[in-house]
């Protein structure tokens, strides 16, 4: 194997680390280390006409949904079907998830399932590869959408959009 073929090998496992990485940061929530996968300035663009720009903001939407202001407990995120493109100091990957969010407090017993897509395009920086920006999508929702959206921050969403309705 060439040289140029081993760096695309390990630009590829860098990256499929960072995306399991993520995955773990989000069960664990420990939210303090998404700066070892997502640029300071992200723009995440969550569908339906609803993004963020900086992680900070990023991670205060996270944290209200899945951790401090949250009606979810425990959750379990997986990755399937990945593919990554690597071309010099840039790259974009797209992965399916599946992610399951236990309900707490007056959800407890009721679980959402939620099947999707992850589209990131990556920057390679002195500190590794960062997620510079991100296409969210979720394709199938099962179970009750109060487990994440249910907890009053309907002004995170745009209004028309469904787990807007369910925040408020």
């Amino acid at each position: 194997m060439g040289t140029d073929a081993m760096q695309v090998f390990w630009d590829h496992k860098a990256i499929a680390d960072k995306l399991g990485l993520w995955c773990r940061i989000v069960d664990t929530k420990d939210l303090s280390r998404m700066p070892e996968v997502f640029d300071r300035e992200i723009f995440w663009d969550y569908g339906k006409g609803t993004s963020e720009q900086g992680l900070d903001n990023v991670i205060a939407r996270i944290d209200a949904h899945l951790v401090s202001e949250s009606l979810c407990g425990a959750t379990q995120h997986h990755l399937a079907n990945l593919r990554i493109d690597v071309d010099g100091d840039a790259a974009e990957s797209e992965a399916y998830f599946f992610a399951a969010h236990a309900g707490v407090g007056v959800l407890t017993g009721k679980t959402l399932l939620q099947w999707g897509n992850y589209n990131d395009f990556w920057r390679r920086t002195t500190e590794g590869w960062r997620i510079v920006r991100r296409l969210y999508r979720i394709d199938i929702s099962d179970g009750p959408l109060e487990v994440v959206y249910g907890n009053g921050t309907a002004a995170m969403w745009q209004e028309d959009d469904e787990r807007a309705l369910k925040c408020a």
